[in-house]
């Protein structure tokens, strides 16, 4: 395989057209032209079809779309020294993969980064696996619960485990008597996620014989706390995400009445990113999130 070919194939890719395309790398039409023809025969995919009066690409183009833009920001990684990087002058766009739950923890990682690197963005994307996500190039950074598998193409960094807790109004029964009878028969909060699976916090209810009074569903864990401030209820989550915000609300964290295991948490980025500022990123999220 010609590596040069990543060149052209990013460009097609990116442009959707030959012309553009090679304009885009300073090649001649004919030569770009040529490329094409070379990867559609290696690939065994036209990689570029029209439709109506323009070009579009297939689902496997699609596909390699993101993992070509990898290779070709690594190739030009290769003839750029570290010496002039300098964060406060990128205007990169950092993706996160995260579960809701855990979406605020990133608060003082996007705090230090608009201090450090204030053109940067930030942007959740959606995705209900983080680890998938970041293999395919769609999040920088990734954060799963669970011990992570070893992975060739990932960099994983553990981080403490997230202890369980029930936040309370400062005014609640449970503050003063935090026992399995007054959490039970207080008010609840849940946060309806729209999967029939029994949560970890159901699990643990279950196997204590112990049962809960719910008065309302929120559509995520922030929403879930604001509501439980403002009905007087309880809010079983994790304690680290939400512990400042809660205060805020003039909510406490509370010991549960039953016993939790932790749970353990993983961040992951790509093995492959090796560039000055995905270095840099990596130990600046690791900093902010021990």
């Amino acid at each position: 395989m010609d590596l040069n070919l990543i060149t052209g194939l990013s460009a097609l890719l990116d442009h959707r057209s030959v012309t553009a395309a090679a304009d885009a790398v300073g090649r001649t039409q004919s030569a770009m032209s040529h490329s094409l023809s070379r990867l559609r025969d290696h690939f065994r995919d036209p990689i570029l079809v029209r439709d109506g009066w323009e070009m579009r690409l297939t689902p496997f183009a699609e596909h390699l779309h993101p993992r070509v833009t990898a290779a070709a920001e690594a190739a030009k990684v290769m003839f750029t020294t570290s010496f002039d990087f300098d964060p406060a002058t990128t205007k990169r766009r950092i993706r996160i993969a995260a579960p809701d739950l855990c979406a605020s923890l990133f608060t003082r990682l996007i705090g230090e980064l608009g201090k450090r690197a204030p053109l940067a963005s930030v942007e959740f994307v959606e995705q209900s696996i983080a680890r998938e996500a970041v293999l395919r190039s769609e999040a920088d950074i990734g954060l799963g619960f669970g011990h992570a598998n070893s992975d060739p193409n990932l960099v994983l960094h553990p981080i403490a485990p997230l202890n369980w807790c029930t936040f309370a109004p400062n005014t609640h029964a449970y503050c003063k008597t935090p026992s399995a009878n007054t959490w039970s028969a207080s008010r609840h909060i849940l946060v309806r996620q729209g999967s029939a699976r029994e949560g970890p916090v159901e699990k643990a209810l279950r196997v204590h014989g112990i049962k809960r009074h719910v008065v309302g569903y929120a559509s995520n864990f922030s929403a879930a706390l604001i509501l439980a401030s403002e009905t007087g209820a309880l809010f079983t989550t994790l304690r680290a995400p939400f512990e400042d915000v809660a205060a805020q609300l003039g909510m406490s964290p509370l010991a549960l009445p039953f016993k939790m295991p932790d749970a353990p948490a993983t961040l992951m980025f790509r093995a492959d990113y090796g560039n000055p500022f995905d270095i840099w990123l990596q130990e600046l999220c690791v900093t902010t999130l021990s």
